[in-house]
């Protein structure tokens, strides 16, 4: 019970509200991403022995928002979920499927600047490798992929693609769900 109300007092953080349902600055995200993790009753078996998530790349785009994304986990006091390590290694989108394929993964953040397509073809490897597709805006998880945190209203709002996450392998908790806007 104290986890659900640390993570219903997370979710109403201010965030400063932006036109469009934008993105939820990564100071905000990678925290509620991590504790989300916490609600995969799957975690261990997908991820084994570490929580590695990757940060996909565009190939040809700005490292900006990866390292900003860098920057908010550096911030982090501590990066463990359900007392395994944390770890996040960036991939270029054309390594992806061979990274995935060579270690265990929790997740794969999906940075900006991807065509349709090209995510189209990042969640089809991610259900693949049982990796969580995780989305930098909330118009990715309506397009498929499988979990993002926006900004709704002035708050951060969790997003779940409840049939993407199910097949990544996930199986997010009902006090997650509860909590966020699921699409069906």
């Amino acid at each position: 019970m104290r986890r659900v109300a640390f993570f219903a007092v997370a979710l109403a953080i201010a965030v400063p509200a932006r036109a469009g349902g934008a993105p939820a600055p990564f100071d905000i995200q990678v925290p509620l991403l991590l504790k989300a993790l916490t609600y995969d009753r799957n975690l261990k078996t997908r991820a084994g022995d570490q929580v590695r998530i990757a940060i996909v790349v565009p190939p040809k785009a700005g490292r900006g928002p990866a390292e900003e994304l860098l920057a908010a986990v550096k911030a982090l006091p501590d990066r463990t979920v359900s007392g395994l390590p944390v770890t996040f290694e960036e991939v270029t989108a054309d390594d992806l499927e061979q990274t995935l394929r060579e270690r265990r993964w929790a997740a794969a953040y999906v940075m900006p600047g991807f065509a349709r397509e090209e995510i189209a073809q990042i969640k089809r490897v991610c259900e693949s490798r049982h990796v969580l597709a995780v989305a930098t805006s909330v118009d990715e998880v309506d397009r498929g992929l499988a979990f993002g945190v926006g900004a709704q209203g002035g708050k951060p709002q969790i997003v779940v693609n409840l049939p993407s996450s199910k097949a990544s392998g996930t199986e997010f908790d009902l006090a997650l769900l509860r909590l966020a806007r699921v699409i069906q």
